[in-house]
C-alpha cells in the first residue's frame, strides 16, 4: 500500500512539474504571437528551472521528511574515482567539441565564450542552475523511484528530457529533428549523472558534473550523443571486466 501511495504521489509530482513549468513559457509563446504581455509575466520563464525542485521540497514539507531527504542527498563522500570521472567527461566534451570545430572551420568555444568573463559567469550560472535541477530529478525523483536501477535511471532521464521540450520549443525555436536529438542527448546525460549518484550518493557532484556537459559539450547534439556513447560504452566494459555491479 506505501509502494502504491508513492506512484501516486510521483505521478502527481510530474504532472504538477510538467504544468507549472509549461506555464513559466506560456507568456513568451504569446507575446511570440503577438500578444502584448507585461513585462513582468515574461520574467516567469526564468522560473521555469526552480519548478522541479520547488514542487520537491513542497512534497517533501507536506511529508515532514525534508530534513531526511537532504541529509541523503549529500551523504556520499566526493572521492578522487568520483573526480576523475568528472574530469574523463569534461575532456572527452572539449576534445568532441575541438573536433567538430576544426571539421566545420569554426571555434564554438570562442563564439560561446567571447572573453574570460563570459566563461566564469557562464561557469556560474549553469553550476547553480545544475544545482536547483539535481535536487529535484536525482536527489528526490531518483531517490524516490521503486523500480530497478537501471529501470529508474532511465525512467528520470525520459521524464527529465520531455521537461526540457517547451524550453526548446518556446525559446529556442526549435525543430522536431533537434529536439529528437536533444532528448536522446539528456537521456545519455542523464544516465550517467543517475549512475554517479547511485555510485556516490551526492547531488553536488552530479550537478558539478551536469555543469560540465553544458559548458564543455558545445557542438551539435548528434555529435555529444556519438561522444557520449563512446564514454559510456567504454565504461560499461571496465566495470563488465573488474566484476562490479554498478547497477545492481
Amino acid at each position: 500500500m506505501a509502494g502504491y501511495t508513492n506512484k501516486v504521489k510521483l505521478t502527481l509530482w510530474v504532472s504538477v512539474v510538467y504544468v507549472l513549468s509549461l506555464i513559466c513559457y506560456v507568456p513568451a509563446l504569446l507575446e511570440q504571437n503577438g500578444i502584448i504581455i507585461p513585462n513582468g509575466l515574461l520574467y516567469l520563464k526564468y522560473l521555469y528551472v526552480c519548478i522541479p525542485a520547488m514542487a520537491a521540497i513542497f512534497l517533501l514539507i507536506c511529508e515532514q521528511d525534508i530534513r531526511l531527504y537532504f541529509t541523503r542527498m549529500f551523504s556520499g563522500k566526493i572521492t578522487i574515482k568520483y573526480i576523475l570521472t568528472g574530469v574523463i567527461c569534461m575532456a572527452a566534451g572539449i576534445f568532441g567539441s575541438y573536433c567538430y570545430s576544426f571539421l566545420v572551420k569554426t571555434d564554438v568555444f570562442k563564439n560561446t565564450y567571447s572573453t574570460v568573463i563570459s566563461l566564469l559567469t557562464s561557469c556560474i550560472y549553469l553550476l547553480i542552475t545544475a544545482f536547483v535541477e539535481e535536487i529535484a530529478w536525482r536527489g528526490f525523483l531518483l531517490e524516490r523511484l521503486p523500480f530497478k536501477k537501471i529501470k529508474s535511471v532511465l525512467f528520470v532521464g525520459a521524464v527529465w528530457a520531455v521537461w526540457h521540450i517547451p524550453m526548446w520549443i518556446i525559446r529556442n525555436s526549435l525543430g522536431m529533428e533537434q529536439i529528437v536529438c536533444l532528448c536522446i542527448w539528456t537521456l545519455l546525460v542523464s544516465v550517467v549523472l543517475g549512475i554517479t549518484y547511485y555510485q556516490c550518493r551526492n547531488v553536488l557532484l552530479t550537478a558539478i558534473m551536469h555543469a560540465a556537459f553544458n559548458i564543455c559539450y558545445l557542438a551539435p547534439a548528434q555529435y555529444n550523443i556519438a561522444v557520449l556513447a563512446i564514454i559510456i560504452f567504454a565504461g560499461t566494459l571496465l566495470y563488465k571486466k573488474s566484476d562490479k555491479k554498478f547497477l545492481a
